[in-house]
């Protein structure tokens, strides 16, 4: 809708049109059409006026992403005084919360996203090579679904920065990366996707962060990702709780 506006050379005042209007233009739901204005409409980019329609409140500004460099977003996090571990926690963190709030505001199509992502992950077992992205691409739909802009970026900067590749080699960590293994983050994608469509942000946060008895791919994250950049094994993440093998 953004784009739209844009691409229109709307300005402030010109009507969008009403909600149907909108689903049509968009083929999407009404449903999709009422949750982005809501999101524009507290970005101040739009306006819903009952029985009239859906007015541009003030034009959005392009987006610029020519001079985005990785290196440079992430130069705060590399001045980050803190260990690893204490990264991993944060984001562990920021993923359980993720999930509950993806239960709450994803959109129909938001959470069509997050089951294709887990369903494309599932039947690409036999492709090692493409399991960190598809587990990758998992994680950044639910936070997508966050529908917050702050949620995505920081889920971005934080993979960047956190996630070693490849995390689902066999021949990096053969003690680690077996069958069950990868069998069980499938059980964790699933039982994650069942809660966020059942709009059920508790189960879907615990979902997120319990360890046993189907621990989510996030707690094989913090174990892969621990044995891949410091040589440990793997360490379960509960409530106030740190395990190290080493």
């Amino acid at each position: 809708m953004k784009s739209h506006i844009l691409d229109s050379q709307l300005a402030k005042g010109d009507k969008l049109g009403s909600l149907n209007e909108l689903s049509q233009r968009f083929s999407v739901s009404r449903t999709v059409i009422r949750e982005a204005v809501s999101a524009l409409r507290s970005d101040g980019i739009v306006e819903a006026r009952h029985g009239v329609g859906v007015f541009v409140r003030g034009v959005p500004q392009p987006e610029d992403t020519s001079g985005h460099d990785a290196d440079l977003a992430l130069a705060p996090l590399r001045r980050l005084r803190t260990s690893f571990m204490d990264l991993l926690e944060l984001r562990m963190a920021f993923e359980v919360h993720a999930a509950g709030l993806a239960a709450t505001r994803r959109s129909w199509a938001q959470e069509s996203n997050i089951w294709n992502a887990a369903r494309q992950f599932e039947a690409s077992l036999d492709d090692e090579a493409a399991l960190d992205q598809l587990d990758f691409a998992f994680h950044c739909s639910i936070a997508e679904a966050t529908n917050n802009g702050a949620f995505i970026e920081f889920f971005n900067l934080m993979s960047l920065r956190i996630l070693p590749q490849p995390a689902f080699s066999k021949e990096l960590n053969p003690g680690l990366i077996t069958p069950e293994y990868i069998q069980n983050t499938v059980r964790e994608h699933k039982a994650i996707c069942e809660a966020i469509s059942a709009g059920d942000p508790a189960q879907a946060r615990s979902n997120a962060s319990t360890s046993e008895p189907q621990p989510p791919s996030l707690s094989g994250v913090l174990g892969r990702d621990c044995l891949a950049s410091q040589q440990c094994g793997p360490r379960k993440l509960t409530a106030g709780r740190r395990d190290r093998i080493c």
